[in-house]
């Protein structure tokens, strides 16, 4: 395996690590926003907002965030390095490279 491709798997690596988190730390805030006590006013119910629960939440979709970003940015990285090199570029790799463009 060359030196890119060890590369390329780590990347891969951490970008799964930080969605396996994500979804940890969503999880965990469903479950501290399920432990609020619930207030009813005639015929509404609602559960009081959990601050514990934002914080998880917010954490969640940053860590997310980060994961698409590198992702993103790694990825069209590899499809333009240059003007020049999209334009000799196979119909599949322009392609790709709209579909990075489009993403954002």
């Amino acid at each position: 395996m060359g030196k890119q491709q060890a590369i390329a798997a780590l990347i891969c690596l951490l970008i799964v690590c930080l969605d396996i988190v994500a979804g940890v730390l969503g999880i965990q805030a469903e479950v501290a926003q399920n432990k609020v006590k619930h207030l009813k006013l005639w015929i509404f119910e609602c559960k009081e907002p959990s601050s514990q629960a934002f914080k998880l939440g917010l954490g969640a979709a940053s860590l997310l965030a980060l994961a698409h970003v590198i992702a993103t940015l790694l990825g069209g990285c590899v499809c333009i390095c240059s003007k020049d090199e999209l334009d000799r570029s196979s119909a599949n790799k322009q392609l790709a490279a709209a579909c990075f463009v489009l993403s954002w």
